[in-house]
């Protein structure tokens, strides 16, 4: 009698989900469920590292809004895939992960390869659990795709023993797949609520929002749009939300980083703060003085309850959808009538204006080797509004940050709060996956691309053509002059100057060298003509960016006020 493993049950479910893709690398505990995807028409890209396959995921996710999913085996897969599993959530990106692992039957019997999976992942994870059963195996799936979705997005991590997909059922006895589900059913924000944020927003002198991470997820660029003209209220995005208001929109004002915008300075006049969810973290200085002023108003708009209020009190709090809550307020304030334009727009107006100029002043430098702000400006052109950019390293690419605009929802990404280095390519190639057809660009630094150096093999052989922009001093740039401010000497930040394009090349992909200023344009222009995965390996001068120089001198400050 024909017989359903366990793994064939584990595969339907994901194709009742709507997955076509799988960033995995293989292993023994997982071959079950690689064969049967097989006669299901699922892909598999297969990486060199494990935490590369799930910061793919991530990537996948980023450009999409919908559950990728990372499949790796048990013990070291397992163990591998950890970094990238902290980094998709403290990211909150929607990844389901799956670790095999050996027979469940040897359980707590010192198995080859046995680690407690599920406690090693449930705290960098928004849920954990083995699955014991294959029976169990569809509504583990469904729920796990569910989860990862609802409230603020994230990982979902699940184990399946390798018995467990071998494991054979009679089909006549097969638990149905469940129907795929909404992420949830928030409650709709209260009519009271939304009045009072609009009675504060109207009333404000110097009202502003920020925008976050969940908002991308959940957040139409239409309302956000509609809120934002309704109020003449000005607009920052952070994380993955950068885009969801076009910094070309003349009421978007891009990063909310005093030291990347100069227009951010004038968060801490704000009398009325916006936030759509944004959690009162570090990004935005906990809420807190200097960020924000003391006697600041704040709305805060936000799906998870637990993250009202964080290290600040706020004034109102609306716990609802987020794309529901700002559709709420747009359409209150739409009744309410327009609002007079406020002289605050243009001091926002005039100081971002000014920054700019003063970047642009910045790439007219033509000294070798190049300032990082000519590499920034050379590549502008080559950066339209449906280009996918990712930045990753810790100061060439502030420059490219702080200069140009990010225009559309999911096409601009960064390393995310943990500000883990070396995520940058397996991103890039994720989004690259996703987007086939579209251009994806990637600034790295030379300390970051060393990380994940040999996904330039799986670009190549996926046929994932992003184009690569190397800032290469030789140095770990960041912490190099964060020592040299701190100490007057650098310890362990010297690297050598590498030929990256070469090794490139040698892969398979396009690589070239740039040195001089007039060069970088024509070698962009032949990288991405290649359609083939090409890095142009820049000479740059060592020089502090402004985020380097704005963390150096808060420390030096804090240093400088416990000394006394």
């Amino acid at each position: 009698m024909a017989t359903v493993t366990g793994a064939e049950l584990f595969v339907r479910a994901l194709r009742a989900e709507g997955v076509d893709t799988v960033f995995t690398l293989i292993g023994d505990h997982i071959l079950p469920i690689a064969d049967a995807a097989v006669d299901h028409g699922i892909r598999f890209i297969d990486t060199r590292h494990e935490s590369a396959a799930m910061h793919m995921a991530d990537g996948w996710a980023r450009a999409t809004g919908r559950v990728a999913v990372c499949l790796v085996t048990g013990g070291p897969g397992h163990a591998n895939v950890l970094p990238g599993l902290t980094v998709t959530w403290t990211n909150e990106s929607p990844v389901v992960q799956i670790s095999g692992r050996p027979e469940l039957v040897h359980e707590g019997m010192l198995a080859h390869q046995e680690l407690d999976q599920v406690a090693m992942a449930a705290p960098i994870s928004k849920a954990a659990w083995l699955v014991r059963r294959p029976t169990d195996i569809p509504l583990a799936v469904a729920r796990a795709f569910r989860l990862a979705r609802a409230g603020r997005p994230g990982p979902i991590h699940l184990t399946i023993p390798i018995d467990v997909q071998e494991a054979r059922l009679d089909p006549a006895t097969l638990p149905p797949l469940p129907a795929p589900q909404p992420a949830h059913a928030p409650p709709a924000p209260a009519s009271g609520l939304v009045e009072q944020a609009l009675a504060l927003l109207r009333g404000a002198a110097r009202p502003v929002a920020i925008v976050g991470t969940a908002a991308y997820y959940s957040v139409p660029p239409a309302a956000l749009a509609a809120l934002a003209e309704h109020l003449r209220l000005p607009v920052f995005t952070v994380e993955q939300a950068r885009g969801l208001l076009s910094d070309e929109h003349e009421l978007g004002f891009g990063y909310a980083d005093p030291a990347l915008n100069a227009a951010a300075r004038l968060l801490r006049e704000a009398d009325v703060v916006l936030l759509i969810g944004k959690r009162l973290d570090a990004r935005i200085g906990f809420g807190r003085p200097p960020f924000l002023a003391a006697d600041a108003r704040i709305i805060q708009v936000e799906a998870d309850p637990w993250e009202i209020g964080r290290n600040r009190g706020v004034d109102v709090a609306i716990e609802s959808d987020l794309g529901a809550a700002v559709e709420a307020l747009a359409a209150a304030a739409r009744r309410a009538g327009a609002t007079t334009p406020h002289e605050w727009l243009a001091r926002l107006r005039a100081l971002r204006a000014e920054h700019l100029a003063h970047l642009r002043t910045l790439a007219e430098d033509t000294a070798t080797p190049l300032h990082p702000m000519r590499v920034a400006r050379a590549v502008e052109p080559f950066v339209d509004a449906d280009t996918y950019v990712v930045m990753d390293g810790g100061d060439f690419v502030q420059w490219p940050r702080a200069y140009l605009l990010a225009r559309k929802p999911g096409h601009w990404h960064r390393l995310g709060p943990l500000g883990h280095l070396g995520i940058g390519l397996p991103l890039a190639l994720g989004i690259q996956a996703a987007v086939p057809d579209a251009r994806v660009l990637l600034f790295i630094g030379d300390g970051s691309v060393g990380f994940y150096f040999m996904e330039w093999d799986t670009a190549v052989r996926h046929h994932l053509p992003i184009v690569a922009v190397l800032g290469n001093d030789a140095t770990w740039g960041i912490d190099n002059y964060f020592q040299h401010a701190y100490y007057g000497r650098a310890v362990a930040t010297s690297l050598r100057p590498v030929r990256y394009d070469r090794l490139v090349a040698e892969l398979g992909g396009h690589g070239e060298h740039v040195e001089q200023p007039d060069a970088l344009s024509a070698a962009l222009e032949r990288a991405f003509a290649s359609r083939k995965p090409a890095l142009i390996d820049v000479t740059v001068r060592r020089v502090p960016s402004p985020l380097g120089e704005a963390m150096a001198a808060r420390r030096l400050a804090a240093r400088a006020s416990l000394a006394e």
